[in-house]
Order: structure tokens, then sequence, then C-alpha cells
């Protein structure tokens, strides 16, 4: 009596442990201490803070010396955009990008900073505000992104840009944004079709159900619809220009994996224009290797472009 109770000890212990273990993962194989982590870069880039000062100090350096010209692009007068074109020059390539963040933090004067690399390479480099979720609910933000390029396409010819050559490209939850905006039917807005001739996207959220899974959740609200309509990995019908993928090697692991997700399902479309992995850079180091026109990252915007 004594061995058969301590094997059915044995046998109980081990069903709650596997119970146990079961209930841990949250997402694939992860725990929930382990996604909260995996969507916080912070952790695998300690320097976070410095860098993105870092960011908003080499930009702040570049509008002195090569002012933007400031539009209103919607209603409100927070809806600015900054364009850096270069002079004199008509029918140029623009490429608008939308700043990162975790929809939370930043603005377009943070990312004043690719502009030259663009501009001494013959195209125009816009950069709009578009509120936070500090103000905002996401579908508002996607709804500003929107009419920013929106704005861009329609007025592309005033600052020497071709309307008919506008891209769109993003950093982290702007990467997200862009490739919401990449899937809107610009027919409704009194556009073409592909008034939006590619994309560029670095480190991006493209299937928004894990990261509602994580920590993100405590200032991500949305509904199940929401969810679902700004998650572009679920609607890859909707994406009808090419895309190129980015990420960095040392970006946190759902990032890596997200991206590469993304970029496979693109691929077996054939819709990737490019897949690129910025080595030895953390998530905020890959958007300032566009700084430099010969890293590989500002080379695969230029490839996209045709620049």
């Amino acid at each position: 009596m004594r061995r058969r109770t301590v094997l059915l000890a044995g046998v109980s212990l081990s069903a709650a442990a596997v119970g146990k273990s079961f209930a841990a993962s949250v997402f694939l194989d992860y725990t929930q201490e382990q996604l909260d982590k995996a969507y916080d870069q912070s952790l695998w880039a300690p320097q976070m803070a410095e860098l993105e000062a870092s960011d908003g100090t080499a930009s702040a350096a570049v509008r002195r010396a090569m002012p933007p010209r400031t539009a209103q692009y919607g209603p409100d007068a927070d809806d600015l955009i900054d364009v850096f074109a270069p002079a004199n020059t008509k029918a140029a390539p623009v490429l608008v990008f939308l700043h990162g963040g975790a929809w939370t933090r930043n603005t377009r004067e943070d990312v004043s900073y690719p502009a030259p690399t663009f501009v001494t390479r013959g195209a125009a480099y816009a950069a709009p505000d578009f509120g936070s979720l500090k103000t905002l609910t996401l579908p508002q933000m996607v709804e500003n992104c929107r009419q920013a390029v929106e704005w861009t396409v329609k007025n592309a010819a005033g600052f020497g840009g071709d309307p008919n050559r506008v891209y769109v490209a993003g950093h982290s939850s702007g990467a997200h944004l862009a490739a919401c905006v990449i899937m809107t039917d610009w027919t409704q807005r009194g556009l073409p079709a592909d008034a939006v001739k590619g994309g560029f996207l670095m480190s991006g959220m493209y299937d928004l159900y894990p990261v509602l899974l994580s920590s993100r959740s405590g200032y991500l609200h949305l509904t199940g619809a929401e969810e679902a309509e700004f998650s572009p990995m679920r609607h890859l019908d909707r994406i009808g220009c090419p895309i190129a993928v980015a990420s960095a090697d040392q970006d946190s692991p759902e990032f890596k994996r997200q991206s590469d997700v993304f970029a496979e399902a693109l691929r077996g479309m054939g819709r990737l224009a490019s897949r690129t992995v910025a080595f030895d850079a953390n998530h905020f180091q890959e958007p300032e290797r566009l700084k430099d026109p010969d890293t590989e990252v500002s080379q695969a915007a230029f490839k996209l472009m045709g620049l």
C-alpha cells in the first residue's frame, strides 16, 4: 500500500507539473514573463534612452542646416508634416517616414536625421506627426497617417516631388502604421489604387494578437475587431506594392519573429522586394543606419525607390 501510495502521488505530481507548464505558455512557447520581455525593447537595448536622445540631437542639427517646409495635412492644427526636398527639383521620388516609439513617444522632429541621405540622392523626405496613444486611439492614428500620405500624393508636385512615386517607410510601431497605410483602398479617397508604390518596413509588428497578450496591452486598448483590422498579416490580399522588410540582429525575439514571418508571407505572394538584417545593431541603432547612404539599410531603401 505504501509503495502504491507513493506511485500515485508521483503521478499526481507529474500531472500537476504538466498542467502548470501548459498553463504557463501564453503564446507559442513563451511564458507571460518571457512574452512581456520579448516586446520590451529596453531590455535588449539598455541604452535606448540615450539612442533616442541622440536621434533628437541629430535631427535638430539637420533642421538647422536644411530647414524643412512644414505644412498642415489634416483638419487639426497638430496635423503637421515636414518636407525636405532637393533644391530646384521636379518629379523627385518621395519617402514618407513614420516614426516609432511604441505608439506613445517621439514626433516628426525626432526623425529628421535620415533626410540628408535621401535628399542628396535626389529624393524628397517627409515626416508627419500623427499623435500618440496618450491622446488618440490606434484607429485614429492610422487615419492620421493615411491622411498624411494622401496629402503627400496630392501635393507632391508643389514641393518638387513626383505624385506617381510616393513610398512609405516606418520603424517599430511606425512600421506597423506604415503597413496599415499600405493596406488602404486609395480609390475611396480619390487616388489611384497604386498611390503608394512601395513600403520600407523596419522591425515592425504585423500581427497584434501576441502584442495584446503582452504587457503592451496595458496601453494598447483594442476591440477584437480592431485587433483584426489593424493586423496587416491578416490582410495580405490588400498589399498591392513591393515591400522591403528590415530588422536588426539584436532586436528582441518577437520583433525578429514578426519580421521573419511577415517577410516570408510577402515572399510567397511575390511582394517581397528585399529582406535586410542590420548586423551588430539593436532595435534603435537600426534606423540610425539611414544616416549613412552606404549602409545595408539605406541601400535597401534606395533599391526599393529606384534611386
